[in-house]
């Protein structure tokens, strides 16, 4: 498709705590040049580390995404709903600068960071989007969790959850496009049973969780004061995690997704199974002129 990359107009700052490490973290945004896509940096030790946001880092995938630098120097995790907010806003090239490991909380969604990027502004760039299409079928299984992959000109997930009371069974179908999904999903947050506080935070988690930035569920009732945004919050928040996830991928994305019990570890299988074999995927992209783009043999023509 001939629509052009996009990055934001302006540097622009926010900080907050961590809803694991417990710790404050600044963030800067910044534009970044055409073809660049996602890029994490931070000065450590008066030097000044980068790296790229690809699924290819991702170091850890239990409770959240960690992405880490090869020498080990440098990791971020708690990136997707960051990452989500920058999808969602159809931005191809940005950089995120942080001062500490864990990208800020804010309210346990997308909200806030899609507040702060729309203040920023998104803008066009002078060179045409890259976009990833899936080429055949492909199945990806670990325990219950369950992703299909499989040929479309637009982007779509179908994604359903299970889960014990008051959750339930929750169903939701989105499609069309990152942009449109993303906007039926932003504000739902992230999740828990209160049984399980306490084990993650015997493994160095959750110490910066509270009802502001999260959802809290005991005996079977939601413990937040103002309850749930909606009846399917929970099937949309892991819609949210996924289109996160997926923001690694760093193309624009035409394919559909059929998602049962999705998590961050199945989400990074099903990237690294896309990109284990050449014939599963086109990687196509205009060029300025009147040819199509060609770069390392992966792109293909766009037809």
């Amino acid at each position: 498709m001939r629509i052009k990359q996009k990055t934001i107009a302006k540097q622009i700052s926010f900080d907050g705590v961590g809803l694991h490490s417990g710790i404050n973290c600044n963030v800067i945004l910044k534009p970044a040049k055409v073809n660049t896509g996602i890029i994490f940096s931070k000065r450590i030790n008066g030097n000044y580390f980068s790296m790229p946001g690809d699924f290819k880092n991702i170091s850890k995938s239990n409770f959240c995404t960690t992405i880490e630098s090869e020498d080990g120097k440098f990791k971020v995790f708690t990136i997707e709903h960051l990452l989500a907010a920058i999808k969602g806003n159809d931005i191809d090239n940005i950089e995120i600068i942080v001062d500490h490991h864990e990208i800020p909380a804010l309210d346990g969604s997308a909200f806030e960071f899609d507040r702060i990027i729309k203040n920023a502004q998104v803008v066009s760039q002078g060179e045409y989007k890259k976009f990833l299409a899936i080429k055949k079928n492909i199945t990806i299984q670990k325990g219950d969790s369950k992703i299909e992959l499989s040929p479309s000109d637009q982007f779509s997930i179908d994604c359903i959850i299970d889960f014990p009371d008051p959750i339930g069974i929750q169903n939701v179908k989105l499609g069309n496009s990152i942009e449109k999904i993303y906007n039926k999903v932003l504000s739902s947050r992230t999740f828990c049973f209160y049984e399980d506080i306490e084990n993650m935070k015997k493994n160095g988690l959750a110490k910066g969780g509270t009802l502001k930035n999260a959802i809290v569920i005991k005996d079977k009732k939601v413990l937040n004061q103002k309850g749930l945004k909606s009846r399917d919050e929970f099937v949309k928040h892991k819609v949210l995690d996924m289109l996160g996830d997926f923001a690694l991928i760093n193309y624009n994305l035409k394919f559909k997704v059929k998602a049962v019990c999705p998590g961050h570890e199945i989400n990074k299988l099903a990237m690294q199974e896309i990109f284990s074999d050449f014939s599963n995927y086109n990687i196509m992209q205009y060029f300025n002129k009147s040819d199509i783009f060609s770069q390392e043999k992966l792109l293909t023509v766009y037809n």
